[in-house]
């Protein structure tokens, strides 16, 4: 989640997309590995930093104006989500933006859950109706890092009423735990932990943190490799970088679940957050067998429409269909059986 509550640059900064596709493919992938703690204690990526900013943007501010996808085709499908409750069906759901769930090795686990109706000051457009009592107990809560619309206080709270393990960024670990977690457990990037029969890896993402009594950076940002009957990747909020390529060296991946949506302006947004011509490139990168989009169709935080990246990725299979064979497009609400 980025915001700036200043008015928008009366002009639009300059950005190429070929330079900056060049720029994200220029650093050496030992970097993935260097330390990642400044002097100052904050975390920072040590393969490419973020510029600063020559404009302001804001998602409050005149809008650039883009085609409305229709709801019918791409709009949130209706969901009970009953069949949580059945451990022994294996499944991914979109629940949206980067809420997933994925059923697993008996486990239920949520990645970055977001049922409560606003990100700080910013509400839902496309209010999800959770009901918690379908979830099993004892389920595992990835969170990717402490953004309001990836580490939500309401999700946590009722999540820790069924006695969640939640597996955060490190830093996170006091402030999820005032929410009411019990077991938390904080890991840095290349970190592991084993619950039950399932390995949770945390690997770098291109990203940032903070929350509005935070310093900058003071907590960590990254994404998980899942090792259980099936290996799922999921990147957490993230611009394209090294790290794909790098994944796919050394997993064996199934499912990878990447972060398409918020992109729009892209002088603003390119360095954390991806477009879809990027995410067919990750996708490829990891070399999952199939690849998932998620980070939108709930809350606007961007120019595009909520679902725009769902339209923008069908035209791209329809121009390349071979695509068809490893893209899976799930509508919020909708979800696969693993196979």
């Amino acid at each position: 989640m980025i915001l700036s509550f200043s008015k928008c640059a009366s002009t639009v900064p300059e950005f190429s997309e070929d330079e900056w596709y060049e720029k994200t493919h220029a650093p050496d992938v030992s970097l993935l590995y260097a330390n990642n703690v400044a002097p100052n204690g904050t975390f920072f990526n040590p393969w490419l930093q973020r510029e600063k900013m020559k404009g302001r943007y804001s998602p409050f501010g005149k809008k650039e104006q883009f085609e409305e996808p229709p709801r019918e085709k791409y709009g949130t499908v209706t969901n009970d989500y009953s069949y949580l409750s059945d451990n022994t069906f294996d499944s991914i759901t979109s629940a949206g933006h980067a809420s997933m769930i994925i059923k697993m090795n008996g486990q239920t686990i949520f990645t970055d859950p977001f049922f409560s109706n606003a990100a700080m000051i910013v509400r839902k457009k496309e209010k999800i109706k959770f009901d918690f009592s379908k979830v099993p107990q004892r389920p595992v809560v990835l969170i990717s890092h402490n953004h309001y619309d990836h580490l939500d206080k309401y999700s946590v709270k009722q999540l820790a009423k069924k006695d969640a393990v939640f597996i955060v960024a490190a830093g996170l670990k006091k402030l999820v735990s005032g929410y009411g977690a019990k077991e938390v457990h904080e890991l840095g990037w290349w970190q592991d932990i084993t619950i039950d029969d399932i390995k949770y890896t945390f690997l770098p993402s291109q990203h940032w943190s903070r929350r509005l009594w935070q310093k900058g950076g003071s907590t960590l940002w990254g994404g998980y490799m899942i090792e259980g009957s099936k290996t799922v990747y999921f990147s957490g909020d993230s611009g394209y970088f090294i790290g794909f390529k790098e994944f796919g060296n050394r997993w064996d991946v199934d499912y990878a679940i990447i972060g398409v949506g918020a992109y729009e302006p892209r002088w603003f947004m390119h360095y954390v957050h991806m477009n879809v011509k990027e995410f067919l490139a990750a996708a490829q990168e990891v070399k999952a067998k199939f690849s998932i989009p998620m980070h939108f169709g709930v809350i606007s935080l961007s120019d595009e429409p909520l679902t725009y990246p769902l339209l923008e990725i069908d035209r791209a299979i329809e121009q390349n269909p071979e695509l068809a064979d490893n893209i899976l497009p799930l509508r919020v609400g909708e979800f696969i059986k693993i196979q």
